[in-house]
């Protein structure tokens, strides 16, 4: 798969998380059924959300970045990459109505790294 492809889809998933986490956490009349969803959406499923969409993250990432001769070195680099951009997105939540960021969430986007490196271990 080119890497323009990869990464387009790397980028794809990340668009997709953003557009996720910055939908305020009280749905209004009037608004769209994806924030209706996201807004419903039980504590238990948002978690388990956490951990498979950091470790999905990455995967991707380390796919992505397989031009990297260090097969070591592309792992950390994916792993910082998803780790950053999740204590990213739950900075900003602090700033968007009704979300708030916790440390349990980044505990869970970093497990769930976790869990993509042993993914990309495995898998790639």
């Amino acid at each position: 798969v080119p890497i323009v492809a990869r990464a387009a889809a790397t980028l794809l998933l990340m668009t997709v998380l953003v557009v996720a986490s910055i939908v305020p956490g009280r749905a209004q009349p009037g608004d769209s059924f994806f924030v209706f969803v996201v807004a419903k959406t039980p504590t238990l499923v948002q978690k388990l959300l956490h951990l498979s969409m950091y470790a999905l993250l990455t995967l991707m990432w380390a796919w992505t970045l397989e031009a990297i001769q260090s097969r070591s070195a592309r792992l950390l680099i994916a792993a910082v990459i998803a780790v950053m951009f999740g204590v990213s997105l739950e900075w900003y939540q602090t700033r968007v109505p009704g979300r708030f960021g916790t440390i349990v969430d980044v505990a869970l986007n970093a497990a769930g790294a976790a869990l993509g490196l042993v993914a990309a271990i495995l898998l790639l």
